[in-house]
C-alpha cells in the first residue's frame, strides 16, 4: 500500500515537472515571438501547465499501481508520468500552434501534408516522452524519487516566477511626451467601432436600431453610403485603416500576424507633423503586444478581466484557449462584459479626460469601441449573453433574437458615442476637430447561412458605416453615393489636416480631386477560408479556395443593383463577365502587393498600370 501511494506521489509531481516543461518551453515561444508586453506568461505558464500535469501524472501513475511493469518503483512511476504528460502536452501544444500557426488553419488530417505533419508530431512526442523520462528518472536516482521531483517542480516554478519578475522589471514604459505640440491644423479623433453593420445605423437607412448619436455626427459631416472594408476580421482590417494598405501589402492577415515595423501609420504620420497622438483600444487584437501602438504617444489598451488570472502574454497559451472553451461551453453559462473587453462607458471614461486635459494642443487619436462584437449582452447587463465561442452555430431560430440583442448592444454604444460628441462640444474643440467614424467590418445573421464574422466577403461583413465630420462642420449633410474603402480613411484624416499624405498610402483622399476607382478588391485568409473579391457599381465576383471550411462556392457573381442580397449565383450565366472580372482581380492583385513591407513585393509592368490607371490606382 505504501508502496502504491509513493508511486502515485512521484507521478503527480513527475507529471507537474513534465507540464512545466513544457509551458515554460510555450513561454519562451510566445515572449522570442513577440507576442507580449508584459511576461506575465512564464510564472502562468509553468504552473497551469503543471498544475494539468500534476492530474495527468496522477492518473499515469494509477495505471502503473495497475500494470506494475509500466513503473517498477516510485523514481520509475516518476519519470514514467513526467514523461507521458510532457509528450502529450507537447503534442496538443505544438498541433495546435503549427495548424494555427503555419497552416492557417487549412490543414485537413487526410490530406498528404496533413498526414505528414501529423506523422511527424508523433514521433515528436515519441522523442519528448524519451527525453523527458529519462531526465527524469536521472535526476531522481538514488531513490529519492519524491524529493528530486518536488524539487524539479519548485525548480521550474521559480524560473518561471524570476522571468516573469525580470522581464517585467526591465519593460520600460514609453513616457507622455512633455514637450507641446507644433501643428496648426485642425484636431482629428479616429472612432473605429468593431463590427458595425452599415444596416444598424440610423443614417444608412435603419428603422429598428435607434443611433442618435452617431446620426447627429452624420449630420454635421458626409455620409459614405457604400463604404467597404478589405477584409472582414478586426486585425487586417484595422491594420489597413491605420497604414492604407491592403493586407497583401501590410501583411497582417493571420492569428499570430504582428504590425510590421516597416509600415507607416497615420499614428506616425500626424506625430511627425506636430501632433499629440493617443490611442484608447480594448480590442485584444490590436493591443500593443501586436505591434498596433506604432506612432501613438500614448497607447492606452483597456484590457478585459482574463479568466483565471492570467494576463494579456498568458491568454496567448494554448492551454488558456482550451481551458476558456471548456469554460465556456461547458461550465458556465454567465456572462460579465469586463471579461470580453471593457466596454463603452469605460472607454469613454478613460478618453474624455485626456481630451479634456489636451484641447489647448493638436491632437490625433484614435478611439475604439468593442460593443456590438459578440458576446451579445443582454443590457443593462445580467449575465445573460449569447456568444461565438460557446455558441459557434445558433439555431436559424435564434436569428430574430441574437440580431436585436446585437442591435441592444449597437445602441448602447451610440449612447456614448453621442456623450462624447456632447464632451467635445463642452470642451470648445468639436468645431475644430474632424471625427472619422468607421466600423472594421460587419456582421452576419445567418443571410448566407452562417454566422459572425471573417468567413466571407458578402456585404454583411463587408460594407460599413463611414461617417467624415469636418471641421467647422464643413460639407454638413452631404450623402456620397460612389463606393469608398477604408483604404480611405487615413489619406482623407491626414489631408484634411493638412500633413503631407505619405506616398506608401494606396487609398485616396476623399475629398480630392483624384479620379475614384471603377473596381475594389478584398481579401480573407482566416480559419481556412481563403477568399478574394473584385466588385464594380454592378458586378460582384468572390473566389474562394476548394474545400474551404465554410463550403463557399469556389466562384461566386452576382448583380448588385438586381440583387444586393446576393442570392443568385450568376458565374455559369456570365462567362464574359467573370473573364473581365478575373482580368481586373489579376490586376488589383498585383497593386495590393505593390506597397509590400515586408517580403517581395509586387512589381507593376507597363501592362498592370495601364489597366490600373484604368480602374483609378495608378495616375
Amino acid at each position: 500500500m505504501m508502496s502504491a501511494l509513493r508511486k502515485i506521489v512521484a507521478g503527480v509531481l513527475g507529471g507537474f515537472v513534465g507540464g512545466a516543461l513544457v509551458g515554460l518551453t510555450e513561454a519562451v515561444v510566445i515572449a522570442v515571438w513577440g507576442g507580449a508586453e508584459e511576461f506575465g506568461v512564464f510564472l502562468f505558464g509553468t504552473i497551469s501547465y503543471g498544475l494539468i500535469g500534476a492530474v495527468l501524472g496522477g492518473g499515469a501513475a494509477l495505471a502503473s499501481v495497475v500494470l506494475p511493469f509500466l513503473a517498477r518503483d516510485s523514481v520509475a512511476a516518476a519519470g514514467f508520468s513526467a514523461g507521458s504528460v510532457a509528450a502529450l502536452l507537447a503534442l496538443a501544444v505544438t498541433r495546435f500552434r503549427v495548424v494555427r500557426d503555419l497552416f492557417a488553419e487549412n490543414l485537413p488530417v487526410t490530406s498528404q501534408s496533413g498526414i505528414e505533419v501529423h506523422g511527424g508530431l508523433l514521433v515528436g512526442a515519441v522523442v519528448v516522452f524519451v527525453v523527458a523520462r529519462r531526465l527524469l528518472v536521472a535526476l531522481a536516482r538514488g531513490g529519492a524519487g519524491v524529493v528530486s521531483s518536488a524539487a524539479a517542480g519548485i525548480f521550474l516554478v521559480l524560473i518561471g516566477a524570476a522571468a516573469s519578475t525580470v522581464l517585467n522589471a526591465t519593460a520600460v514604459p514609453v513616457p507622455a511626451p512633455s514637450a507641446p505640440a507644433t501643428a496648426t491644423g485642425p484636431n482629428a479623433i479616429l472612432i473605429i467601432t468593431d463590427t458595425l453593420r452599415a444596416d444598424h445605423v440610423g443614417a444608412y437607412g435603419s428603422i429598428s436600431t435607434k443611433t442618435p448619436g452617431m446620426d447627429r455626427l452624420a449630420k454635421d459631416g458626409v455620409v459614405f453610403e457604400r463604404a467597404f472594408s478589405q477584409s472582414s476580421w478586426t486585425r487586417p482590417s484595422i491594420a489597413t485603416i491605420l497604414t492604407s494598405l491592403y493586407p497583401a501589402s501590410h501583411k497582417v492577415m493571420y492569428k499570430t500576424d504582428l504590425l510590421p515595423d516597416g509600415v507607416s501609420t497615420v499614428a506616425e504620420t500626424m506625430r511627425d507633423a506636430g501632433y499629440r497622438t493617443v490611442g484608447y483600444v480594448t480590442n485584444i487584437n490590436v493591443a500593443p503586444s501586436f505591434h498596433f501602438d506604432q506612432g501613438f504617444q500614448e497607447y492606452h489598451y483597456l484590457a478585459p478581466e482574463f479568466f483565471f488570472g492570467a494576463g494579456d502574454s498568458a491568454s496567448k497559451l494554448a492551454l488558456y484557449s482550451g481551458m476558456r472553451l471548456l469554460r465556456e461551453r461547458f461550465l458556465s453559462k454567465q456572462k460579465f462584459v469586463q471579461n470580453y473587453y471593457q466596454d463603452a462607458q469605460t472607454v469613454n471614461g478613460a478618453a474624455l479626460p485626456w481630451i479634456d486635459r489636451s484641447s489647448k494642443q493638436p491632437f490625433f487619436t484614435l478611439i475604439h469601441y468593442m460593443d456590438p462584437h459578440d458576446p451579445y449582452f443582454e443590457i443593462p447587463y445580467n449575465g445573460v449573453a449569447v456568444a461565438r465561442v460557446d455558441t459557434p452555430n445558433p439555431d436559424p431560430s435564434q436569428r430574430d433574437r441574437l440580431e436585436r440583442l446585437y442591435a441592444s448592444n449597437v445602441e448602447y454604444m451610440d449612447r456614448f458615442i453621442g456623450n462624447l460628441v456632447e464632451a467635445l462640444k463642452a470642451a470648445g474643440v468639436y468645431d475644430n476637430t474632424m471625427i472619422v467614424l468607421v466600423a472594421d467590418h460587419g456582421e452576419e445573421f445567418y443571410e448566407h447561412k452562417g454566422w459572425w464574422h471573417g468567413t466571407t466577403l458578402y456585404d454583411e461583413e463587408t460594407h460599413v458605416p463611414f461617417l467624415v465630420k469636418l471641421p467647422k462642420n464643413a460639407k454638413a449633410g452631404t450623402r456620397v453615393k460612389s463606393t469608398v474603402q477604408l483604404l480611405d480613411v487615413a489619406p482623407t484624416i491626414v489631408a484634411a489636416c493638412g500633413v503631407p499624405t505619405p506616398q506608401c498610402f494606396q487609398g485616396r483622399d476623399l475629398f480630392s480631386d483624384a479620379k475614384a476607382p471603377v473596381a475594389f478588391y478584398a481579401q480573407e485568409d482566416h480559419e481556412g477560408n481563403v477568399l478574394e473579391s473584385v466588385r464594380s457599381d454592378r458586378w460582384k465576383m468572390i473566389l474562394a479556395n476548394e474545400g474551404n471550411p465554410r463550403g463557399l462556392a469556389p466562384l461566386e457573381l452576382y448583380d448588385m443593383q438586381a440583387d444586393p442580397g446576393e442570392s443568385r449565383n450568376l458565374a455559369g450565366e456570365q462567362p464574359e463577365v467573370v473573364a473581365r472580372l478575373k482580368d481586373d482581380l489579376e490586376h488589383l492583385r498585383t497593386f495590393a502587393k505593390s506597397g509590400a513591407v515586408t517580403g517581395q513585393s509586387g512589381a507593376l509592368d507597363n501592362a498592370s498600370k495601364e489597366r490600373l490607371r484604368a480602374l483609378g490606382y495608378v495616375n
